[in-house]
């Protein structure tokens, strides 16, 4: 049986914990990543969101994300391959056991994949959408 999806309200350290685990990570596999960012609904300022960081990670080839599998449990990741079958463009790793600390949900995945574009355009349209939205408010 699955837990309740549990939305909170916005957290302003989220963008902060998003770097200081930028940083681990970056730190941990930075010779073979091409970019990080942070996605999903913990990444929108002012928006409720489920208290997870989304973190997509860029790497070149997907075949390099093998390369980053020990590293990234050296800080705490783990790997989980069964969401392979349903996403098989992405690795997917978690770190944190919640309610206790922090969660975190890594999305590894090729720079030039449309997984990669899809979610940094949704970020770009969100970002634009809200801005417009602050200055018809105002």
């Amino acid at each position: 049986m699955s837990r309740p999806v549990k939305i909170v309200d916005y957290d302003p350290q989220w963008p902060m914990l998003f770097e200081k685990e930028k940083g681990l990570i970056h730190g941990a596999v930075g010779h073979v990543v091409a970019g990080i960012e942070h996605i999903g609904s913990t990444a929108v300022p002012n928006l409720g969101a489920k208290p997870v960081i989304d973190i997509m990670v860029a790497v070149n080839r997907l075949n390099d994300a093998e390369k980053c599998i020990k590293p990234l449990q050296k800080i705490g990741y783990e790997y989980q391959p069964g969401h392979e079958v349903s996403i098989p463009e992405r690795r997917f790793f978690r770190k944190g056991e919640p309610p206790k600390e922090q969660h975190y949900h890594l999305h590894m995945v090729e720079l030039a994949s449309d997984f990669w574009k899809k979610h940094i355009f949704f970020g770009t349209i969100f970002a634009l959408i809200q801005k417009l939205l602050k200055n018809i408010m105002n």
